[in-house]
């Protein structure tokens, strides 16, 4: 077909060629081609007169055919699936999926036999991959992408309100709001509900968080690569914050999810009422006086975690309101868990100890319920 002039020769070529075969043909971003309207009305043609071809036109949610269609979703990874997918420990697949946002362009970039460090200053680098596909996306969505790279850049370093954006922006709200719809509708920003019903808006994925809060501005040296200062900033922000939102996230999951299997009385987990409580020097994770007080400290950042001397605090702090005796102590940890407080949970029932392994079992227990199935013998009969 290396001598079709125009499209209406290529679906001449595929229609011949197709008397042999059954064809899958796939086209990607035809609906960025200058020549799309010619391109849309020869393959309408074609398929009306084809039925032997099966014809799969890739492309992103706005860049709708105007031909007849059926429409699936791809949808992205979920970090389970990345895990089992790539037979990687959990703890070991968290660390890509966040730095990448479950891109596949990028997952592809990752390379298994080096450290995440190592994968991390390899990314880091102007001709990178990781580099260049938030230019290409900025570049294919849109002609002038500089106002919109300055409203992402408000978003990724935690002005996520429509009056804080047009504050930092310089932007009227008017415009602000229209920008922010467009990114949501070319699916770079996303929209979650917000204290007193404010909306909050957010990069659309931790890859996007990542490149406007570091790599928008950072001043890359002449032969492309970005100094060790920029390399430390980008780990810390990905380790003590967005890989410690996820691992404070997991341990509100088990926390919700569990509690009831360890103390008689209802308590509302999810009752942000009782969230981020500080007592004395201490911020508990979760903390409601009920029969017995309920305490739980989430410990999410990975390098720093548990001391004895953090225990005696714990235990300072909350026995001036009630005897040790009526208060339950959770610690969820993502770090490994010193003999000193496995000690604790064994002396104590009422200490329970929450390892990062047992995080991620309840995390993972719905998504393993659905893709790996138990065979249940057919003499076995459900009840209900």
């Amino acid at each position: 077909m290396k001598n079709c002039e125009n499209w209406l020769d290529f679906f001449h070529c595929l229609n011949v060629y197709s008397n042999k075969k059954h064809l899958l043909v796939f086209f990607d971003n035809a609906g960025e081609r200058n020549d799309k309207d010619d391109f849309y009305a020869a393959l309408n043609d074609f398929l009306k007169t084809n039925s032997a071809v099966t014809v799969v036109i890739l492309g992103r949610p706005w860049e709708a055919p105007p031909i007849p269609c059926r429409e699936v979703e791809i949808k992205l990874f979920s970090m389970p699936q990345l895990a089992d997918i790539c037979k990687l420990p959990d703890k070991t697949a968290a660390s890509p999926y966040f730095l990448t946002g479950a891109t596949p362009a990028l997952l592809s970039l990752y390379n298994n036999e080096i450290s995440f460090e190592e994968n991390v200053r390899a990314m880091l680098h102007t001709n990178s991959p990781f580099y260049r596909l938030a230019v290409n996306w900025m570049r294919e969505s849109f002609r002038m992408p500089e106002s919109y790279n300055t409203l992402l850049y408000a978003v990724a370093t935690g002005h996520n309100h429509i009056d804080e954006i047009a504050k930092f922006s310089g932007f009227p709200k008017n415009k602000c709001n229209k920008y922010i719809k467009t990114l949501m509708e070319h699916g770079l920003v996303i929209k979650i509900p917000g204290e007193n019903g404010h909306t909050k808006y957010l990069p659309a994925n931790t890859y996007l968080t990542l490149w406007y809060r570091f790599l928008l501005t950072a001043v890359p040296s002449p032969n492309g690569n970005f100094d060790d200062d920029a390399f430390n900033q980008f780990m810390q922000y990905f380790n003590s914050e967005l890989m410690a939102d996820f691992y404070r996230n997991i341990c509100y999951y088990w926390f919700e999810k569990s509690i009831y299997s360890n103390t008689s009385d209802y308590i509302n987990a999810k009752n942000t009422a009782y969230h981020d409580i500080a007592i004395g020097d201490i911020t508990f994770d979760f903390a409601c006086q009920w029969n017995r007080n309920v305490y739980a400290y989430f410990d999410t950042v990975v390098g720093e975690g548990l001391s004895i001397n953090l225990w005696k605090e714990i235990d300072a702090v909350t026995t001036k309101a009630a005897p040790f005796y009526k208060n339950k102590y959770y610690i969820c940890t993502v770090n490994r868990v010193p003999d000193s407080y496995w000690k604790l949970s064994k002396t104590y029932d009422n200490v329970h100890i929450i390892s990062l392994k047992m995080l991620f079992a309840e995390y993972k227990k719905e998504y393993n319920a659905k893709a790996h199935k138990r065979f249940v013998p057919s003499f076995v009969r459900r009840r209900g």
